[in-house]
């Protein structure tokens, strides 16, 4: 007999849409805006408007800082590789004052990892206001790369392609929402997975994920949990909630928390 827990999870970055605000300064590869509901790690881009009925994308930006009594945020550049064609040629343009910033973009898209399928289905039941990418096509994904095991660099890139702007991964009875492209957590909540088993690299039903010969990435994962739990722990290795959360359910004496960085 299957006993299924439900979660209603009600995350609000997910019931708001996308930020669009202006660009108020620009300095190098920094910029600043002004707009609430901001989290560090939330990516986007910029855009510029030519005329009234002509506009392109000119840059990815990801927000590195916020004053929440402010509502201020400062957003990081980096070049745009979303539409990426090697055959027509691209802009040189770079960001600047009131150039429009858009965030969350692609917030109502998601992909989730989860250890076994009865999990993976009680979780999309919960989340409402999303849709989901089934991790098939994922895992069809790796096999092109000939990556059994998931590199964080392979969810930015099919999530890029894909438009898909958060991932959640279920771990450590826990459910985390990551922005799919930084990488960066963005909340964690206790979320209990279905049943004990754990398939790796994670839930599809792809039966086989093709293997390169070498390279990072080309062995079987041997493990689901302590993989995401490592790879989370080092691209947010500052986040002293996280480091918390870590320490209560592993112990001070965790190999995970060595890296972490938590000092000012």
């Amino acid at each position: 007999m299957r006993i299924w827990f439900f979660l209603l999870i009600t995350l609000g970055m997910l019931e708001a849409s996308s930020i669009s605000t202006p660009l108020l300064d620009v300095q190098e590869q920094r910029g600043s805006i002004e707009a609430p509901e901001l989290k560090v790690g939330m990516s986007g881009f910029v855009v510029r408007h030519f005329d009234a009925t002509h506009s392109s994308i000119i840059a990815n930006a990801r927000v590195t800082q916020i004053n929440s009594a402010s509502n201020r945020g400062l957003v990081e550049f980096s070049p745009y590789d979303g539409l990426r064609q090697n055959s027509l040629p691209s802009g040189t343009w770079t960001p600047k004052a009131t150039d429009e910033v858009v965030i969350a973009y692609d917030y109502a898209r998601a992909l989730l990892i989860a250890p076994n399928d009865d999990t993976y289905t009680a979780l999309i039941a919960s989340i409402p206001n999303v849709e989901w990418i089934h991790p098939d096509l994922y895992a069809t994904y790796l096999s092109h790369q000939g990556h059994p095991t998931p590199l964080v660099e392979d969810f930015r890139r099919f999530c890029t392609s894909a438009s898909i702007g958060l991932l959640f991964v279920q771990s450590a009875e826990t459910l985390f929402t990551l922005d799919c492209k930084s990488f960066t957590l963005l909340q964690s909540v206790a979320s209990r997975s279905v049943g004990k088993e754990s398939v790796a690299p994670f839930y599809t039903r792809v039966p086989t994920i093709r293997a390169a010969w070498w390279g990072e990435g080309s062995s079987r994962l041997e493990s689901y949990e302590p993989y995401y739990l490592q790879q989370i722990a080092l691209s947010n290795p500052k986040n002293k909630e996280l480091y918390e959360l870590y320490k209560v359910k592993f112990g001070e004496k965790s190999a995970l928390l060595r890296h972490f960085n938590t000092k000012e």
